[in-house]
């Protein structure tokens, strides 16, 4: 745009809301301030804003390895889905009801033995098969062996599945925070006096809209990365584009960029109310874009890294976190399905070991019906 222009550096400890304020009119003293300033609606009362020159989304940064991680009591039921445990449970008692009904007649017979008793002998082939651990109670049919060996299946397809799973969900949880998202945060994860928030910010200004009006106070950007270090905070919130760029050069295996963006800002340049020369700037700023010269100069600024890819940890995605990776009944409801067909085979064995017990007791019935019809 051809101006005659002097360039003063503001001091990095400088409020956002107090740059906005120098270009004020009740209180100007520079024509344009040039930063990574959000627009949003309670700055465009007292300013003007350029055309955005960059799209960018608020984001949380923690500790790769946070001390103060929740405990989970439940946590080893991970590696499978509520829906899983309950078709696991369901078939202990599906197996040892079935089995009940093969070996009622036989244990009767041989041991004398009384229904509960039976029903108990059931119960622990179901468990002991489901676990693939050995059982000292005999069995005497055939309709019952091949039902355990069906548990037997089972419980190996399923004992391999979890223990590949949550081994998987212990090393993802050693590696990665334990902050999903902002989520998290409102939701009372982490005491909120562990949150960092800069101070006269647009990050601020969301905060005490949206969460609370409690957090630790920080004086600046650079102080975010100190009081995480220093374990003063546990969590913070910022614009994506630098917790990046500082996460990829600068802090190395020790922070983390966590979870998706959230709340879409646009950086711009303040201007002051009605300045002569708002729509110049504007359509440069826009023939900048169309060019794709601004495109370009963020891929080269983003691209930039002085931490390897494998130890960076600026673009991990917790949307669904740990959960990301467990199995769940759509997955593992053909191993249950094979068990099922199993068990079908045996009530034909069952049936087929009893049709004169079955064929008997069939005209026993008509027999009695007839003479209570006479």
């Amino acid at each position: 745009m051809y101006f005659t222009y002097t360039i003063n550096v503001a001091d990095p400890s400088t409020a956002y809301h107090s740059l906005v304020a120098l270009v004020a009119e009740d209180n100007r003293q520079y024509d344009i301030i040039l930063s990574n300033i959000v627009m949003t609606s309670d700055r465009m009362v007292k300013v003007d804003f350029s055309t955005p020159f960059h799209e960018d989304t608020f984001r949380i940064i923690t500790r790769l390895n946070p001390y103060s991680s929740s405990l989970s009591l439940f946590s080893c039921f991970n590696p499978f889905t509520w829906d899983v445990w309950v078709a696991i449970f369901a078939v202990i008692i599906y197996s040892s009801i079935i089995i009940c009904v093969f070996e009622h007649q036989y244990i009767n017979i041989e041991n004398n033995q009384s229904e509960l008793k039976t029903i108990f002998i059931g119960i622990c082939h179901g468990l002991t098969s489901i676990l693939t651990t050995n059982s000292d109670i005999r069995l005497t049919t055939i309709s019952s062996r091949l039902t355990i060996l069906g548990l037997y299946a089972l419980g190996m397809i399923l004992i391999a599945i979890y223990t590949a799973n949550f081994s998987f969900f212990l090393t993802l949880n050693r590696d990665q925070s334990f902050i999903t998202g902002i989520d998290d945060i409102k939701n009372g994860l982490l005491p909120f006096s562990r949150i960092g928030i800069t101070t006269n910010s647009a990050v601020s200004d969301y905060y005490i809209r949206n969460i609370s009006t409690h957090y630790y106070s920080l004086s600046s950007v650079e102080e975010i990365y100190s009081r995480l270090l220093d374990h003063t905070i546990d969590a913070s919130i910022w614009d994506s584009s630098i917790l990046e760029y500082a996460v990829n050069n600068y802090y190395c295996n020790e922070l983390i960029v966590t979870g998706i963006g959230f709340v879409k800002s646009s950086f711009a340049i303040v201007l002051p109310k009605k300045w002569l020369y708002t729509k110049d700037l504007d359509v440069n700023i826009v023939s900048l874009r169309e060019s794709q010269k601004l495109e370009l100069f963020e891929k080269i600024w983003m691209n930039h890294r002085e931490c390897s890819s494998s130890s960076s940890s600026s673009s991990l995605n917790h949307v669904d976190g740990p959960k990301s990776g467990t199995f769940s009944i759509n997955a593992l409801g053909g191993v249950f399905l094979m068990f099922l067909i199993i068990t079908a085979i045996a009530f034909y064995f069952h049936i087929w070991n009893c049709r004169v017990v079955i064929i008997n007791a069939f005209h026993h019935t008509i027999k009695r019906i007839q003479q209570q019809i006479r």
